[in-house]
């Protein structure tokens, strides 16, 4: 079984979270940890600093997305101020995800990486 401490370390390098704000977010981390221990092959070490990346990146992306949706306001006007929320959280998950699944390409069953192709062939 992967680590789930090691992936929450790296969750929160990720996203320069606390230990507070790791507890909020641990059931992402734990479904990030059961589906990457669903992707990867049975002769992978479930360790390998690769594998736990990737299973962070999982994570952090949910998160992301999630904190995404609760915020709401991307943009605020008031008289001559404006403020306008430039990061791409997302967006720099999805980066994170991509690289991480690229680097532990080998750990992966083959069906993984069909999982996440964007074409898929349903038959005839």
């Amino acid at each position: 079984m992967t680590d789930t401490g090691l992936v929450k370390k790296s969750v929160a390098v990720m996203g320069g979270f606390d230990e507070k704000e790791l507890e909020k977010y641990s059931t992402f981390i734990s479904a990030a940890v059961l589906q990457t221990q669903e992707l990867i092959a049975e002769n992978a070490d479930e360790n390998d600093v690769r594998i736990i990346q990737y299973a962070a990146a999982l994570a952090y992306k949910a998160i992301c997305c999630t904190a995404e949706m609760a915020d709401g306001i991307a943009s605020f006007t008031a008289g001559d101020v404006s403020l306008k929320q430039e990061t791409d959280a997302r967006g720099t998950a999805e980066s994170a995800l991509a690289f991480a699944r690229e680097a532990c390409r080998g750990f992966l069953k083959p069906e993984a990486d069909a999982e996440n192709s964007s074409f898929a062939f349903l038959g005839v």
